[in-house]
């Protein structure tokens, strides 16, 4: 399959991106090249391009993610940079991602199979695949009630077991559950 070449025409139909945080002085001083009806501001480079805005995450058909560490933000705005090349295609309907725990967030999160952390151990779904994985491993990492129902000695063992089931296998969470002790 070829990359499709993402550009300041193109990029903000159906993508999928995960821009870097940078300081508010990048875009201080500068004209927008196009401000959206949500008041989002877009600075283009050769390279790629700069986002001002409030929200991250869905923004119309995209799935666009900020990484940041800095507080750096105006209103509740930040800025995020992304390489053209960063920018990859996004459907409903194809296998384009998977999750593993995010090194920068220590969070499980989506990723794009495209992205160079990709790995064959890793299964890819959907969209609304992953997201009922993301829920399941919330769960399983931030409750504890759901393990009264597995016999086990030892918690962690447990979540671990499940965690890379969801991961890296197509069996479903009652599956996993299921086989732990067998």
């Amino acid at each position: 399959m070829t990359k499709l070449n993402f550009h300041k025409q193109n990029f903000f139909k159906n993508t999928y991106c995960i821009f870097k945080a940078v300081d508010l002085q990048w875009i201080q001083d500068k004209t927008p090249d196009f401000t959206s009806r949500s008041g989002s501001q877009y600075f283009y480079t050769n390279d790629g391009v700069y986002r001002f805005s409030s929200h991250w995450g869905r923004a119309a058909t995209c799935r666009w993610r900020l990484q940041t560490e800095t507080s750096t933000f105006q209103n509740g705005a930040k800025v995020g940079f992304a390489k053209w090349t960063d920018f990859y295609k996004d459907n409903e309907v194809e296998k384009l991602y998977f999750v593993k725990k995010s090194e920068f967030t220590h969070k499980y999160e989506y990723f794009h199979k495209n992205e160079p952390s990709y790995k064959d151990e890793y299964v890819l779904r959907t969209a609304g695949d992953t997201r009922k994985v993301l829920r399941q491993l919330k769960t399983i990492t931030t409750e504890t009630k759901w393990a009264k129902y597995i016999p086990h000695d030892d918690l962690e063992d447990v979540r671990n077991y499940l965690i890379n089931g969801l991961i890296t296998s197509n069996k479903t969470l009652p599956e996993l559950r299921r086989d732990y002790n067998s």
